[in-house]
C-alpha cells in the first residue's frame, strides 16, 4: 500500500516537472512527455486495478491542465474539433492494459520489453489522439515533420524508461512491495539429466 501511495505521489509530482520541460526546437519541436513516461513505467510495476486508478487520476489531471475546448461555427451550430474531455483517461487505461501484458517480464527482472513498451505506448497514445482530432476535422493531414515529432517524443520516453523502472524497483525494495516473483527457476539443466 505504501508503494502505491508513493508512486501516486510521484505521478502527481510529474505534472509539476512537466511544466518545466522545454520543447526541443532542434528535434522537430518534440517534447518529453514526462507524465506519460512515469505513468507507463509505474503501470508495469503495479497490479491491474491499481493501474486503472493511476490511469484515471493521470488522465483526469492531464485533461484538467491541458484540455482546451475549441469549437468551429458552422451555420450557427458548434462542431467540436478537439478530443473530448476525459479521452486521455481512456488512452491511459487502454495502453496501461497493453503494458500490463509485459508485467511478467518486469517481475522476472527482464526490462528490455517493458522499456520498449513505454515508448510504444507513448507513440500509440499520441497517434490515437491525433486520429480522433482528424476524425473530428474530417480529414488526415500529415507531414514528415509531424512523424518525426511523434517519433522523437516516443524516443524520449523510451530513453527515460530504464531510469524510471530502476527508481520504481528501488522504491519497491524500500517500501517492502514485492515486484519480483518467487520460485522462478529454470526447469532444465545442462548436465544431461533432464530437460
Amino acid at each position: 500500500m505504501m508503494y502505491c501511495l508513493t508512486v501516486l505521489a510521484l505521478l502527481l509530482g510529474s505534472f509539476v516537472v512537466q511544466e518545466f520541460i522545454p520543447i526541443f526546437a532542434w528535434a522537430y519541436y518534440s517534447r518529453l512527455l514526462f507524465v506519460h513516461a512515469v505513468f507507463y513505467a509505474s503501470a508495469v510495476s503495479v497490479p491491474f486495478p491499481v493501474m486503472l486508478i493511476f490511469a484515471f487520476v493521470s488522465g483526469f489531471v492531464w485533461d484538467c491542465r491541458y484540455h482546451i475546448p475549441i469549437h468551429a461555427v458552422d451555420g450557427g451550430e458548434h462542431a467540436p474539433l478537439e478530443i473530448p474531455f476525459g479521452f486521455t483517461i481512456f488512452v491511459f487505461g487502454l495502453f496501461g492494459a497493453f503494458i500490463q501484458g509485459v508485467r511478467p517480464f518486469f517481475r522476472q527482472g527482464r526490462w528490455e520489453l517493458p522499456v520498449l513498451m513505454v515508448g510504444i505506448c507513448t507513440l500509440g497514445g499520441l497517434l490515437m489522439e491525433y486520429l480522433v482530432i482528424c476524425f473530428h476535422r474530417g480529414g488526415i493531414v500529415t507531414s514528415v515533420e509531424f512523424w518525426w515529432k511523434i517519433l522523437m517524443t516516443s524516443l524520449y520516453s523510451t530513453l527515460l524508461a530504464p531510469f524510471l523502472l530502476l527508481l520504481f524497483s528501488r522504491l519497491a525494495g524500500m517500501t517492502g512491495f514485492k515486484i519480483q516473483m518467487d520460485g522462478i527457476t529454470r526447469r532444465y539443466s545442462y548436465d544431461g539429466d533432464s530437460l
